[in-house]
């Protein structure tokens, strides 16, 4: 691999960009380290910051909570690295933004018995920290170690995103679902390059690998100290007692003591059970305080309907389209589109797959790298109409509703 050749191919220098200040977040991770070496071999002005939203009150080790949080010390190697680079560091920190717009959404998503997304809502939340600083900076961009491609088109001040050359560690998802703004201010040096060249370009650098490893969406969720924190923070009219069912014929399956203790689509322990099939948290009926259990096929969807969509720019939004949608676990589904209004959507796909109520989803233009992002969406179910008897036409969704 001829490494200065693909950096030259990868990343070519803005030179009205160059001429500014730059800001660079950096989160001590390996990805954000590389992109400050290539950005200052290429001779910007930069401005190191560090967005350090912690959970201030969290009664554990919120390490173990929170894969992206920053203790004092990580945040200290992270100011040494920028003394040994010779740029500024400055530390953003958003305790209260974090504790209404991340912590409180994932609290009343418990406590209701649906998806969280509240790693989602913490990305947006520190990129929209890291613009504020990069405005008032008097910065002209803001550069990140972010897997994923910007293209901007100047002549209708578009701008849009694409999936990166490493399928396995792309992340355009997460970057599609920010404001035009911040899209249009967005530097990202790692676009064109693969995990395995960063780690290469981090060696002859001389980086040295972080311990602890980014989970995504597993914070929170993933430590015991958790349910203690919401054990003791949440009313006590939420934590009554109520009865497991399996449904659709609502069985008794034993008795919960809070469905705050259990997380949407969990598998449950059921007794009295004689089959082996995994039931999982499907519903939660607040009025009656009734959870109810059904088997993985239930998160099976052929149609569903996404609401809240943030659409990129230049998509087609007229007239239905064909597209792929993006699975939990990497996979493309081939799907059709319907657009409905300015911010949902019906999607079919040629068969079912696993696809959790409330999750947000992005649809590509085509599956692989260096493909479009359509758009993205909040995931709600549709209720089809039961199966006709044998013979007669098969029920369809009704598409003039809105859901």
């Amino acid at each position: 691999m001829d490494m200065s050749k693909k950096l030259q191919e990868a990343y070519k220098p803005d030179q009205e960009t160059r001429k500014g200040r730059i800001v660079i977040a950096l989160s001590g991770g390996l990805n954000s380290m590389v992109v400050a070496y290539l950005l200052k071999i290429q001779k910007y002005d930069l401005v190191g910051v560090t967005v350090a939203i912690n959970w201030e009150n969290y009664p554990g080790q919120a390490e173990n909570a929170m894969f992206c949080h920053m203790n004092p010390p990580q945040v200290e190697k992270v100011k040494e690295f920028c003394h040994q680079l010779g740029i500024p560091h400055f530390v953003v920190k958003g305790s209260d933004e974090f504790k209404e717009e991340v912590v409180d959404s994932w609290m009343s998503a418990r406590l209701s018995g649906v998806k969280s997304n509240h790693c989602l809502s913490c990305h947006e939340l520190r990129m929209r920290l890291l613009y504020q600083k990069m405005l008032d900076l008097d910065a002209q961009g803001m550069a990140t170690g972010h897997m994923a491609k910007i293209f901007k088109n100047a002549v209708n001040n578009s701008v849009y995103v694409h999936s990166s050359n490493d399928e396995e560690h792309d992340q355009s998802s997460l970057l599609s679902r920010l404001p035009h703004e911040v899209l249009n201010k967005l530097i990202l040096p790692l676009s064109d390059l693969q995990q395995k060249e960063i780690e290469k370009l981090a060696e002859n650098f001389g980086l040295s690998h972080p311990t602890k490893k980014v989970s995504f969406l597993s914070c929170f969720d993933s430590d015991k100290e958790s349910s203690k924190y919401l054990d003791s923070h949440i009313p006590t009219r939420y934590k009554a007692p109520g009865e497991i069912v399996v449904g659709p014929d609502k069985s008794p399956a034993g008795d919960h003591q809070g469905v705050y203790q259990f997380i949407y689509a969990q598998a449950l322990p059921i007794n009295g059970q004689k089959t082996n099939e995994v039931l999982s948290l499907s519903k939660y009926f607040f009025k009656d305080k009734r959870i109810e259990v059904l088997g993985l096929n239930y998160f099976q969807r052929k149609k569903i309907f996404l609401n809240q969509c943030k659409i990129s720019d230049e998509t087609p939004w007229h007239e239905p389209m064909a597209g792929f949608l993006k699975l939990s676990n990497g996979d493309f589904a081939e799907c059709f589109i319907y657009p409905k209004n300015f911010s949902s959507a019906y999607i079919e796909l040629d068969k079912p797959e696993p696809i959790l109520e409330g999750s947000i989803v992005s649809v590509f233009r085509k599956k692989g790298k260096n493909s479009k992002v359509y758009f993205t969406g909040r995931v709600k179910y549709i209720q089809e109409e039961p199966q006709p008897e044998e013979g007669n036409e098969r029920a369809k969704v009704d598409y003039t509703r809105d859901y």
